[in-house]
């Protein structure tokens, strides 16, 4: 349930914007695309931090361990947060623009910003797993 919260209250916090936008007349999609690949970033930065796994050696010597594939995770999180940086300004930009790009029928900011909204919550569900 916990993650149910973390992971959908960006959705929820939208929702409300929404409403609110519409109820006094304001466009209402400009921000969304924004606002999910914002949230999208935030929920990769956690995702830099390596798991240690400290253990103590016979000897009573404390060492600390940290697993090949988390290195490699933590990686390719810190490339993707580049690139997710780049993405979000695209976003903001599209999401300005008088004449709006669309992908599927949707704003191409909100398919851009969704996108990146997804795999972040993807890759903090692999993080747990790694």
């Amino acid at each position: 349930m916990h993650s149910i919260i973390v992971y959908g209250f960006p959705m929820i916090l939208v929702s409300f914007e929404a409403l609110l936008r519409n109820l006094i007349n304001v466009d209402t999609f400009a921000f969304v695309g924004p606002t999910l690949a914002a949230t999208g970033i935030s929920f990769l930065v956690p995702l830099t931090k390596l798991k240690e796994l400290e253990f103590e050696t016979a000897e009573g010597e404390r060492w600390v361990k940290v697993s090949k594939r988390d290195q490699a995770f933590v990686n390719l999180t810190w490339l993707l947060l580049f690139v997710s940086l780049f993405v979000w300004f695209w976003v903001c930009t599209l999401s300005i623009q008088s004449t709006p790009i669309t992908w599927l029928g949707f704003p191409a900011q909100i398919v851009a910003g969704a996108a990146l909204y997804v795999i972040s919550i993807i890759l903090s569900t692999v993080k747990e797993y790694v």
